[in-house]
């Protein structure tokens, strides 16, 4: 593990001026702060009084990282973290890091900087010099990872739903419904959070003989995810061979799709079945109401926050992986 000496090393800089900046003290030039930020960076640096045990009795509270605050499939999970830490008597901080691996190592170190007890951490994608991070400060500081980010060996707590069983589970449905041509919209390439449910889809065409179609599946979008699904859906239905039924990675890209339907005059579910994944509220706001497989959000976010306290408690738990099943939830679009 890196020391204060490697930081002032690489960075050109005196001990005593890392110590400077460490402590908060703000009579440094910015010059001389990005030439210690950059070198933290690049070696992983975890200031020593939380890498080697010093730190101040329990702060009771926690940090929750997400990709984008404003994200209707995160909204339940963390609701029921806030509650569950509610009552216990602890506060949540919500941080919203985009998809940007600096951006998430600035929020890190932030929230290490304010000794929270521990941290909750989301990403649409795996970015390998954080995850190592996140191993190493989970030696201090209790880490749960909440997407499928993980590979098997590395030493992190997780919590997250099923996403390839409970995908497979709903094309099985649309499957025994009688549709054969099952399109798939997924996230672009980049998002690596959701790589599982495109699996569960791929398993379960494979489990009843429909052979893949590579034209029947597209990629869309996080940024906009109501105009990905829409756009990507157009493309669909003028396929000379349309699909009888969509598949989506989230509700919001089934939303999306099922208003780029109803504007051309194609009956839902008659002529296409439409199944979104969350169960996001908006589900059962909208017309038809939306077919989904529910990731039972509410309940992930209070049994990451259980697990947390379990940490918290009790470090010598070690970390643990918990992988929560999840439910069809059939409404009017299949």
């Amino acid at each position: 593990m890196s020391t204060i000496y490697d930081v002032a090393k690489r960075a050109g800089v005196s001990k005593t001026t890392v110590s400077k900046i460490l402590s908060g003290k703000e009579n440094v030039r910015q010059s001389t702060l990005d030439k210690v930020n950059k070198a933290m960076e690049e070696l992983n640096y975890i200031p020593s009084h939380f890498a080697q045990g010093m730190r101040v009795a329990h702060t009771k509270s926690i940090a929750v990282l997400l990709p984008e605050q404003y994200n209707y499939g995160l909204s339940e999970i963390l609701r029921g973290i806030e509650e569950t830490s509610a009552m216990h008597g602890y506060t949540m901080i919500v941080c919203s890091t985009g998809i940007d691996a600096n951006m998430q190592m600035q929020y890190l170190r932030e929230m290490i900087s304010r000794q929270v007890d521990g941290i909750i951490f989301f990403s649409y994608a795996r970015i390998d010099k954080n995850i190592e991070y996140l191993i190493e400060l989970n030696k201090k500081t209790p880490v749960i990872v909440m997407d499928a980010l993980l590979h098997e060996n590395e030493a992190l707590s997780s919590v997250r739903i099923d996403g390839e069983k409970l995908t497979q589970k709903a094309v099985q449905y649309l499957i025994d419904k009688g549709r054969t041509r099952i399109a798939y919209i997924k996230a672009l390439g980049k998002y690596t959070a959701g790589f599982e449910r495109y699996l569960g889809y791929c398993a379960a065409l494979e489990e009843n003989h429909i052979a893949y179609d590579p034209k029947l599946v597209k990629e869309a979008d996080f940024k906009n995810h109501l105009t990905a699904g829409y756009e990507v859906t157009h493309e669909l239905i003028e396929m000379k061979d349309p699909p009888d039924a969509i598949m989506t990675m989230t509700d919001m890209f089934a939303i999306g799709a099922l208003n780029c339907l109803l504007e051309a005059g194609i009956r839902v579910p008659e002529e296409i079945n439409v199944m979104g994944f969350d169960n996001i509220p908006l589900c059962s706001w909208i017309r038809p109401k939306l077919s989904t497989a529910s990731q039972n959000q509410h309940h992930v976010g209070r049994t990451a926050f259980q697990l947390m306290l379990e940490l918290i408690q009790d470090p010598q738990i070690g970390f643990r992986r918990m992988l929560l099943q999840g439910e069809l939830v059939i409404r009017d679009t299949t």
